[in-house]
């Protein structure tokens, strides 16, 4: 293992001179500000923007498992561990990926790359991250939860990072399932068990990831194939991508309308994902005849908030039809409060007028 991962190191691409950066960015000032900054950088490490989406489907997931609100320190730990696993995770592939970073104009100026953090801080970072994160979510949560999230890390770590997105133009579809554990540990972690809900969650991420990515890949194919990532467009072209983006749209189409058959979603959900995956496919479509990469941009957009939308409708729906289910319940209560309190009061009446019509039977001298 020790001699593939070298080998496999010596293969990448050389790191070029890092660019001349202000003083401040290389050694900001001491105290409390450099404390900051440094926060700050490793922040980074951990992709914000990514994990911020991914935590919103973990959220959702659990308040759809819950069919309302979840217990409160349940979510609050399964959260908190969510975020630490992916963090750890993604800075890993900061890691592993800092030679192609560095060739690319969106990830040009992450901390390993422009040298503001190293590479051996940076993997303790995420160990430490990692290893807090399945402490939290083994005895905090649950072991289900856990083993969920030790998966996804893995997935996304080493089978993706370390392997599939240099070698195969699918890396993409096949690594988009990394992206889907968080649905996962959310379920696991407000029901213990994986029912078929949390697993068509799951392939509604799967699905999505490709058309999503493969919009950017479009209008960033030059940079991708700068930095000899072997992207779809750069591997099959621009014309292969766009019929595949259509296909995982139809999957996706069918995977989010088969969820409303769980029973675990109604009918909110079920106009959204129509309103919404509408408005994807016809984003796809667009870009299909496009000449340009401006569909594309537009594609790559909408798909962010078309996913945000689409888990927001499952949550209001959830939390919507608990309060109906709960609101139903307590009046069921009180009908049934209601009608055992005029039987009593019935019955009453009935041992009154009984006593009142009984004989009296006086004794004879």
């Amino acid at each position: 293992m020790i001699r593939l991962a070298r080998s496999r190191l010596a293969m990448r691409a050389p790191l070029q001179p890092l660019p001349v950066l202000p003083f401040s960015r290389v050694w900001p000032m001491q105290g409390v500000q450099r404390f900051l900054f440094l926060a700050r950088e490793f922040a980074q490490l951990t992709k914000p923007g990514i994990l911020r989406l991914l935590v919103i489907t973990q959220f959702c997931t659990m308040l759809v498992a819950a069919g309302g609100v979840p217990e409160l320190w349940t979510a609050i730990w399964a959260t908190l561990g969510t975020v630490l696993i992916c963090g750890s995770a993604n800075t890993i592939n900061m890691v592993w990926d800092q030679d192609i970073d560095q060739l690319m104009g969106r990830t040009a100026h992450r901390p390993l790359v422009v040298g503001t953090i190293k590479p051996a801080h940076a993997l303790i970072f995420s160990g430490v991250l990692g290893l807090s994160a399945v402490m939290i979510l083994t005895f905090l949560v649950n072991p289900l939860a856990a083993l969920m999230g030790i998966a996804g890390h893995a997935y996304y770590a080493v089978l993706y990072t370390m392997w599939l997105k240099r070698s195969t133009p699918q890396n993409i579809v096949i690594g988009g399932a990394a992206g889907a554990f968080p649905v996962l540990i959310g379920w696991a972690a407000v029901t213990g068990e994986l029912s078929i809900t949390p697993w068509l969650i799951f392939a509604i991420v799967f699905f999505w990831t490709p058309p999503h990515f493969w919009a950017l890949a479009l209008y960033k194919d030059v940079e991708y194939g700068k930095a000899n990532v072997p992207m779809m467009p750069n591997v099959r072209g621009h014309y292969t991508t766009k019929l595949q983006m259509l296909v995982y749209m139809l999957l996706l189409l069918t995977t989010t309308l088969a969820l409303g058959l769980t029973g675990d979603v109604g009918l909110i959900y079920l106009i959204a994902a129509v309103i919404l995956g509408a408005g994807f496919t016809y984003c796809c479509i667009r870009v299909a005849f496009d000449k340009t990469d401006h569909w594309a941009k537009r594609t790559f957009a909408f798909s962010i908030i078309y996913l945000g939308l689409l888990f927001a409708a499952m949550s209001v729906d959830s939390l919507q039809t608990h309060h109906f289910t709960e609101r139903h319940y307590l009046a069921a209560i009180e009908r049934d409060a209601d009608r055992m309190r005029a039987e009593q009061d019935i019955d009453e009446i009935r041992r009154l007028h009984n006593a009142t019509e009984a004989p009296v039977w006086t004794a004879t001298p």
